[in-house]
């Protein structure tokens, strides 16, 4: 089997690009052929398509926003998602004049978003590759206990209802001295945080990182990753640092709910269903805001528990590595292709 993989860049911090590099190294080990490039090909003249050697007689996947899209000569299906419960304006219409035939999304949240695009939607979940996330060290087992979070440019992946929760389970510095919060944002800029990081008197406990580092070596600083996101599309984090070993706190929504999500987290209940603000670009409909005393509930039992923390990362890690990996999604697309490739128009 022979595919063109089309994506707009393949950078390690960018979603997409981590997702394309990952399935593809997994196609490869599946023995699939893939031929990587960059969307901008499909613009070029004939005769510079030619002199990159690319073909259009097979099945060309796109792995990317709907925004670059490209129409092809060839036969052509689309890996996407979206992180709200809508697609953005605009999307269905550029969808369907690209001449998409299939879409393959990473969960059933996505799937019904963009059925109203009017073709096949098919989910194939991601995975989690275990040698580039393996176990976590036994010395990291400390004192004092550290939760994670992730933050983004804004509040998405639902730091601010941990931070609240850290203050409902733990109290002041006097209360419990004896713990730990570290925030990790991108270096690109979170007012929020920032504001937090300046504080005149801020709480020892809580550290804001503001910078790009390898994540493992943000999983490894941790106790227990809370991650009661908002709005998922890939959902990779959470099932990276449960590989690690480390017990995670989700809420079971968008990309983080497979089906599975209690197999490898704490899943935290109660959540809220709120609109998402118009000022978060490409984000559209309604996202879950976590239910802060319930997160906090589960956090405290973590912290007073962290023999069965350490149980629970380590059942976590094991049910991944049997079901979740990157061959298990190579393995699933290859046969989606195998079904219904041969019965396209």
């Amino acid at each position: 089997m022979q595919l063109n993989w089309m994506a707009y860049q393949y950078r390690e911090w960018d979603g997409y690009g981590r997702y394309s590099n990952r399935l593809i190294r997994a196609l490869h080990r599946a023995g699939v052929c893939v031929d990587p490039y960059l969307h901008e090909v499909a613009n070029m003249p004939a005769w510079m398509q030619q002199q990159v050697g690319v073909a259009w007689d097979g099945l060309t996947i796109s792995c990317l926003p709907p925004f670059y899209l490209n129409r092809i000569p060839g036969r052509h299906w689309l890996l996407s998602m979206t992180e709200g419960s809508e697609l953005p304006s605009g999307w269905a219409d550029l969808i369907q004049r690209s001449g998409v035939e299939r879409i393959i999304v990473p969960c059933w949240h996505n799937a019904e978003a963009f059925a109203v695009c009017g073709l096949p939607v098919h989910v194939v979940p991601g995975g989690t590759d275990p040698d580039e996330f393996p176990p976590a060290s036994a010395s990291r087992y400390n004192q004092p206990y550290t939760f994670l979070a992730l933050a983004d440019r804004g509040a998405r992946k639902g730091w601010v209802e941990v931070w609240q929760a850290f203050y409902k389970a733990f109290g002041t510095p006097t209360d419990t001295p004896n713990v730990r919060l570290i925030i990790k944002s991108r270096p690109d800029g979170n007012n929020m945080l920032e504001l937090i990081a300046q504080a005149e008197h801020p709480d020892p406990r809580i550290t804001v990182l503001m910078e790009d580092m390898d994540m493992r070596q943000f999983y490894r600083m941790g106790d227990c990753f809370a991650f009661p996101s908002r709005s998922e599309g890939w959902g990779m984090p959470p099932r990276e640092a449960a590989m690690m070993g480390l017990p995670v706190i989700v809420q079971e929504c968008s990309g983080i709910d497979d089906g599975y999500t209690g197999q490898w987290a704490k899943v935290t209940r109660g959540g809220t269903l709120q609109p998402i603000p118009a000022h978060f670009e490409h984000i559209t409909g309604s996202w879950l805001v976590a239910d802060v005393a319930d997160l906090a509930e589960k956090m405290r039992y973590y912290y007073e528990h962290p023999a069965i923390g350490r149980y629970k990362g380590t059942t976590a890690a094991a049910w991944l590595r049997s079901n979740q990996t990157w061959d298990h999604a190579a393995q699933a697309l290859v046969k989606l292709i195998g079904e219904h490739y041969g019965t396209d128009n």
